[in-house]
């Protein structure tokens, strides 16, 4: 199933909307893993309304669910990387594309380290995977495109998380092949994106005594995605992403979060609005069924 290249460039892994802060006290609270079982089993039940996906075994169910969330909910950051960008009239050195990638991988290193894994291990899967079907379908290599190829942006997960514990993450390291000699640059890469984002943030944290600015979330009833609309519902992912955003930021405009159809798989912010389009889920799934050989198996 062939998409349009210029959403190909938003992939990547996922984040959660517990806690999407950067320079986050190290307390932050992040889901339990018996809400995220529970938050995936309703997912996971959503799936079962088709009769091809209900087809899969548990586990394989389990991996699309996590797949398709993570990807989603990191595509969700890096349109907010472009939000805050814009709405609290940052600088950008640089391609605004990069910043908001790094963004949404400091937001997700900032959590605990086992969670923080997983959801960017998710984000060079996305990316991989993408990068196979652009072969497979023969679609030409858009050198010119505003955001990375998706193998380099892959190669910038992997870099930041090497960079953030080296000794940690020595076999992710050897297993993707990157260079010692990168290695040793993606520590200070780390360290300044991490700084950087830091330092432009600090001054719009919201005060505790200053009132959340208005967030809607908003789904459009849509019969032709309906799993994907269930999905999002039953995760409760918008309406996180949108208190845990107005809990941290002095925004100083309300904005909103739309679920809608798109006819495209995409994302986008634009006029203070994050809209998230229901396609996007579906690539995401048709993604995912179109590599089965790269499924993890099973544990026993």
């Amino acid at each position: 199933m062939s998409y349009p290249v210029s959403y190909r460039r938003h992939l990547t892994g996922a984040v959660t909307v517990a806690a999407l802060m950067v320079n986050a006290p190290a307390a932050i609270a992040q889901p339990s893993d018996a809400q995220l079982r529970t938050g995936i089993d309703d997912a996971i039940l959503a799936l079962d309304t088709s009769p091809r996906l209900k087809e899969l075994s548990p586990e394989k169910k389990k991996q699309l669910v996590e797949f398709i969330i993570g990807n989603t909910l990191f595509v969700m950051s890096h349109e907010m990387g472009h939000g805050l960008i814009n709405e609290m009239n940052m600088p950008v050195l640089g391609r605004e594309e990069d910043a908001a990638d790094a963004f949404a991988v400091v937001t997700a290193m900032k959590l605990g380290p086992t969670f923080s894994e997983r959801i960017l291990h998710e984000a060079t899967m996305g990316w991989v995977l993408s990068s196979k079907e652009d072969k497979k379908e023969k679609n030409p290599i858009a050198y010119y495109d505003e955001h990375g190829l998706d193998l380099q942006r892959a190669y910038n997960v992997v870099c930041f998380m090497v960079g953030s514990d080296p000794e940690k993450h020595k076999a992710l390291a050897e297993k993707t092949k990157l260079p010692e000699e990168r290695q040793s640059s993606c520590v200070w890469d780390w360290k300044n994106t991490a700084w950087s984002w830091g330092e432009m943030l600090k001054r719009h944290v919201r005060p505790a005594d200053q009132p959340k600015i208005a967030v809607t979330v908003t789904y459009q009833e849509n019969q032709k995605y309906n799993i994907q609309a269930r999905v999002l519902r039953h995760m409760g992912l918008l309406e996180a992403f949108a208190e845990h955003m107005a809990d941290r930021y002095a925004w100083p405009n309300p904005w909103s979060i739309e679920a809608r159809s798109c006819e495209e798989p995409n994302a986008r912010w634009r006029q203070r609005n994050l809209t998230l389009c229901y396609e996007l889920a579906d690539y995401f799934t048709e993604l995912f069924l179109s590599f089965p050989e790269t499924w993890p198996q099973a544990q026993e």
